[in-house]
């Protein structure tokens, strides 16, 4: 009963003051809810972004690290039943490349002259500039905008394990090379270990 009486005195026009107070409260309430969220988002997603970087547990070039390929993919084929011991060895193509925005700047400017005779001379500059476009972070530290990464094309696979002269491993191992490097079979090599 209490609670009645207190929300029918509430809404009677005497009472508008304490409404317009009760209104502004809860309005500022849920403004710092909203607020709050937004900056503990932000704090949480910059605490994730080392995490992701660090984990490489898949077979896919990352950042261009070529070396760190042969010791995933051996540690993938070690995982092949009667393979033993395995040595990966990749060659590649070429490098990675990492294509970087550049801004454009061309000023193009006119001269005239007015000669004794009568004639007007003209030349004309052109004044071209290249920038590379770099993005700040945060913290203050500056990176080159990257536009597209290419990633290595690998020329060729030499996997020399202990089960190497068992077909069956052979098989399982040249599967294996083409399934996560993107190579065709006439490119890998399959050798037994000694």
């Amino acid at each position: 009963m209490e609670k009645k009486n207190f929300l029918k005195e509430l809404f009677q026009p005497e009472n508008k003051k304490t409404r317009m107070n009760l209104l502004t409260i809860f309005a500022v309430g849920v403004l710092l809810l909203l607020a709050g969220d937004t900056f503990f988002q932000k704090k949480e997603t910059e605490n994730k972004a080392p995490i992701q970087e660090q984990k490489e547990d898949t077979i896919q070039l990352q950042n261009g690290k070529e070396e760190n390929l042969e010791k995933r993919l051996q540690k993938i084929l070690l995982q092949v039943d009667g393979a033993g011991q395995v040595q990966v060895m990749i060659t590649f193509r070429s490098g990675a490349e990492s294509i970087v925005a550049q801004e454009e700047k061309v000023e193009d400017s006119h001269t005239e002259e007015k000669m004794s005779q009568g004639t007007i001379k003209t030349s004309e500059n052109t004044k071209q500039e290249n920038t590379v476009v770099m993005l700040e972070d945060g913290k203050g530290n500056k990176t080159p905008f990257v536009v597209k990464e290419t990633v290595p094309q690998v020329e060729g696979v030499v996997i020399v394990a202990q089960g190497g002269e068992d077909a069956r491993v052979r098989n399982a191992l040249t599967l294996a090379a083409q399934a996560l490097l993107d190579v065709p079979a006439h490119k890998i090599a399959i050798l037994k270990m000694k």
